[in-house]
């Protein structure tokens, strides 16, 4: 399998970051367009191997090694209970500013859909757009629902 330079990468979530902040400037559908964007590129991880899960723990490595393909420098606490705790330390969608939360939230979209497909549940609990030194989700496994499909 070919590896994609992580500049390509870096630019191609900039691109995306970019997308969502003229898709939010339109009035009206502008949004749900980036929401509808959001899921659809939530689907494409499937594609390369993340699949649904029934524990936190399959969550997590999960994650790690698709953070890891793409060059995200994660932070994972131990999982506790049905749930960790994610940080990244930079946007990789390029958000700087507080005027961004808007694109910022329908970008996170794409994490929240994918998850959910995995059968967990992202929630972000503050981000480097609020004034926090980090970006910080929790990720909580979905118990007694089976994974979206």
């Amino acid at each position: 399998m070919a590896v994609i330079p992580q500049q390509k990468i870096d630019d191609a979530m900039r691109g995306v970051g970019r997308l969502h902040i003229a898709l939010n400037r339109l009035p009206g559908l502008g949004p749900l367009i980036a929401r509808g964007f959001s899921r659809a590129m939530a689907v494409f991880p499937m594609l390369g191997g993340m699949r649904p899960t029934d524990s936190i723990t399959a969550t997590r490595e999960q994650l790690a090694a698709a953070g890891q393909d793409m060059g995200f420098p994660f932070e994972f606490s131990e999982p506790d209970g049905d749930e960790f705790i994610l940080e990244l330390p930079y946007c990789p969608y390029g958000f700087v500013d507080a005027s961004q939360e808007k694109a910022c939230d329908t970008a996170m979209d794409m994490d929240r859909f994918m998850l959910k497909l995995c059968g967990a549940e992202l929630t972000v609990q503050e981000t480097i757009l609020q004034g926090a030194p980090k970006c910080r989700m929790r990720v909580r496994q979905r118990r007694g629902v089976a994974p979206e499909r």
